[in-house]
C-alpha cells in the first residue's frame, strides 16, 4: 500500500512550530524493554568481544562501545554493502557489530 500525502487546505498557511506533531496524534514516544534489553545485552556482549581483540574493560564501557559498535557495523553494511555471513541472521548481525566496536575503539585511540 503506497503512503498517502497530506495536502494541506491552504497553501499559504503557516503552521507554527508548536502544532507540528511529528508522532501519530495521541501517541508518545514508548520504550519496551523487551526490545530495548536484548539490544543493550547484545551490544554489551560485542563490546566485550571487541575488547578481547583491541584492549579495553569495564561493563559500562562495553556496552557503550558495543552499542556504537553496532551502529557502525550496520553503517558499514549500508554504505559498502559487505556483510558478514554465517548463516544466522542475529550471529551475522554480532559480527558486524563487533567489527563495528574495534573500529569505534580505534578511532577513539586514534582521536586521544
Amino acid at each position: 500500500m503506497a503512503p498517502r500525502t497530506r495536502k494541506p487546505k491552504n497553501p499559504d498557511r503557516i503552521v507554527p512550530d508548536e502544532q507540528v506533531e511529528i508522532l501519530p496524534p495521541g501517541r508518545g514516544l514508548v520504550l519496551d524493554w523487551r526490545v530495548i534489553a536484548p539490544t543493550v545485552a547484545l551490544g554489551t556482549v560485542t563490546g566485550f568481544a571487541a575488547s578481547l581483540v583491541v584492549g579495553g574493560g569495564g561493563l559500562l564501557r562495553h556496552a557503550v562501545v558495543g552499542l556504537l559498535g553496532m551502529l557502525v557495523g550496520q553503517g558499514l553494511v549500508r554504505l559498502t554493502g559487505w556483510r558478514v555471513r554465517t548463516g544466522h541472521p542475529r550471529l551475522d548481525d554480532a559480527a558486524m557489530a563487533v567489527i563495528g566496536a574495534i573500529l569505534v575503539v580505534l578511532l577513539a585511540r586514534f582521536i586521544a
